[in-house]
């Protein structure tokens, strides 16, 4: 099993980042659910735009300063959302429910 990771990344503005992964595929993905979703607003200082600009490529997937990152997988799950040969992946990674098959 390949283990996924983020190869290239490359910030296009408004909270938006064109990735590439190990596995080839390449994806645009809006970060802007990871501020929607975090309980303890440990991603808030990703509301900044010029902070999310800060992004370092490592250890596979992207962080911030103050120790923020996301997994790979997240990112690939926005990346290709849409895209119906995926959904099973994602209701097993826990994106998607298996009944709505709508985001988590």
């Amino acid at each position: 099993m390949l283990l996924l990771q983020i190869e290239k990344a490359q910030y296009l503005g408004g909270h938006q980042f064109t990735l590439t992964f190990n596995d080839g595929r390449e994806g645009m993905a809006d970060i802007r659910p990871l501020l929607e979703c975090s309980p303890r607003r440990i991603f808030a200082p990703l509301a900044e735009e010029p902070f999310v600009q800060r992004f370092e490529l490592k250890h596979g997937t992207l962080c911030w300063p103050g120790e923020i990152d996301v997994a790979s997988e997240y990112f690939y799950f926005l990346c290709f959302r849409d895209d119906p040969e995926l959904q099973k992946k994602f209701v097993e990674w826990g994106y998607l429910s298996e009944t709505k098959r709508e985001a988590a």
